[in-house]
């Protein structure tokens, strides 16, 4: 499966040739499926404490999305990218995979829950949301603008700090913001750009209760991106669902207390099916 490898984190790169092109991925540990997908400022290394914590019972799989990492770019839909990550996980392991949607990611393991059922066994959504709706109105093209123009005339190093201030609460350890900001700061324009129109154009919300898997929705108390008001449709709507907020987490609860957010998906993902 796998057609190239490095040594540039703790967790072994790879990369793999898709439809579209080259995809890199970490990997990690053996036992349950379990894919990875990062939110609009991330890439594979968001998932480290994940990858290390969790490798005796699961292989984790995260990948740099399209437009991430040293991944190539592929459309500006939602579907665009489920279709990239439903080839990806098929290419990976040869039957259904649980899925870990954080942020953007989110809305790419819902479409992907949505196109092939089948595939995925179980669902995460993390701090996320159906979409923001906004069509191709002047409102899309104005954060769209916004962002871009961040990403292109700030020092990479001040848009990470920039995006780690909006993404964690008051009191955050200095650990922890440098190493959100480092993440955010190796953001690419090209998967900024065209995750971050699909997130503002598009609203999965019709689409929600064809979603068959069992989902756990994770929410916290101090997160501006997504809070628990913006997740409200995928509690409502999607068939079997529950619902966990981790109190005094903001945007990145996976870095921020991953302790406690590991023991969540180690309780859904192997504790068995009973609520």
């Amino acid at each position: 499966m796998n057609d190239a490898r490095s040594a540039e984190t703790s967790a072994p790169r790879f990369g793999a040739n898709l439809g579209h092109g080259w995809v890199s991925f970490l990997e990690s540990g053996e036992g349950e499926p379990v894919l990875f997908l990062h939110g609009l400022n991330g890439n594979a290394s968001s998932w480290q404490d994940q990858l290390s914590e969790l490798a005796p019972r699961m292989n984790m799989v995260a990948w740099d999305a399209p437009g991430y990492g040293k991944s190539d770019a592929a459309g500006t839909t939602v579907e665009a990218l489920a279709r990239v990550a439903i080839e990806f996980a098929r290419r990976v392991w040869p039957g259904s995979v649980n899925v870990v949607g954080h942020s953007m990611g989110g809305l790419v393991a819902m479409k992907m829950s949505v196109l092939e059922p089948g595939l995925v066994k179980r669902l995460v959504l993390s701090c996320t949301h159906p979409g923001h709706g906004l069509g191709q109105s002047g409102g899309a093209n104005e954060r769209y603008r916004r962002r871009l123009e961040e990403l292109r005339d700030l020092p990479p190093e001040v848009y990470g700090e920039r995006r780690a201030k909006g993404m964690l609460p008051e009191g955050t350890s200095e650990e922890v913001f440098r190493k959100v900001a480092r993440i955010a700061a190796e953001s690419r324009s090209e998967g900024v750009a065209n995750a971050a129109w699909a997130i503002q154009t598009e609203d999965l919300t019709p689409e929600l209760a064809k979603i068959q898997a069992p989902t756990l929705v994770i929410t916290c108390d101090q997160d501006r991106v997504a809070p628990l008001k913006k997740a409200e449709p995928l509690l409502e709507t999607i068939p079997d669902v529950r619902h966990l907020e981790l109190s005094g987490l903001g945007h990145a609860p996976y870095i921020e207390d991953a302790r406690r957010y590991n023991s969540a998906l180690s309780e859904f993902l192997l504790g068995g099916s009973q609520r």
